[in-house]
């Protein structure tokens, strides 16, 4: 069967697992279990390029096999009864499992990436440290930076030092006294592939002007980020008060 006829054959089983889900806790287990599988599915027919496919039908094959065990140890007649659906459940997700990740990443985020921050693998030694169809995860020594497509600007890019404290592109921008950093917004409109490349253009540049010191973690560069962020959200707290009238 094709990956369209499992997807309607889970579909059609939700109502009945939905209604029995409360008789325990194995079945409201299975009625979740069906119901992710088939927003999964839905995503795939659907062509999401966000999804890493073979990962989440990886970890879903897994669960399936810990449901089929349950369902042995339980009662001879539910095994025997969720076999035929749980069968089409596990064609249904190696089926999903083999959907092919697009290598330049959701809208060609993980191409620009590539292509804009060059000079962080070439200049500062940083590596790909995971790599996801909307993000990129990169490190070198105890600096970590997040890039990957979002509607949120604070997580399209992040930098960190140990994990310990994240920054955003208008904390490096306040700290080196860039007027741009009034201008981050919070919500980022990033729908098309020209928007992809143009925000990550701008990111890549910034960091290219005031980077160095951050990129290479020359002593103090962090500490003195970490003073321009308290400062950058006391402003903005004095900011918000002015405008709504809090004393």
């Amino acid at each position: 069967m094709t990956l369209t006829d499992n997807l309607a054959i889970l579909e059609s089983s939700l109502s009945e697992l939905k209604a029995e889900r409360d008789k325990s806790p194995i079945q409201n287990d299975l009625y979740e279990a069906v119901d992710y599988w088939c927003s999964l599915g839905q995503r795939a027919v659907a062509r999401d390029t966000r999804v890493n496919y073979p990962a989440r039908a990886g970890g879903e094959l897994q669960l399936l096999e810990k449901l089929r065990d349950m369902l042995h140890a339980k009662r001879e007649k539910d095994c025997v009864r969720y076999k035929s659906l749980l069968e089409r459940a596990e064609e249904f997700l190696r089926e999903i499992a083999c959907i092919p990740l697009p290598t330049d990443g959701h809208l060609g985020v993980l191409r620009v990436i590539r292509s804009y921050f060059d000079y962080l693998f070439n200049e500062y030694g940083f590596t790909v440290a995971d790599e996801q169809p909307t993000e990129m995860r990169l490190v070198s020594g105890e600096v970590t930076i997040e890039l990957g497509w979002s509607s949120q600007s604070s997580l399209s890019f992040t930098l960190s030092k140990t994990e310990e404290r994240h920054f955003w592109i208008e904390d490096v921008l306040y700290r080196y006294g860039d007027e741009r950093y009034r201008s981050i917004p919070q919500a980022i409109q990033l729908s098309t592939e020209s928007e992809v490349e143009e925000w990550f253009r701008f990111i890549s540049s910034v960091l290219r002007q005031h980077g160095e010191e951050l990129l290479r973690d020359n002593p103090g560069a962090f500490d003195q980020l970490a003073e321009a962020q308290a400062q950058r959200d006391a402003e903005y707290v004095v900011m918000m008060n002015e405008k709504y009238g809090v004393k």
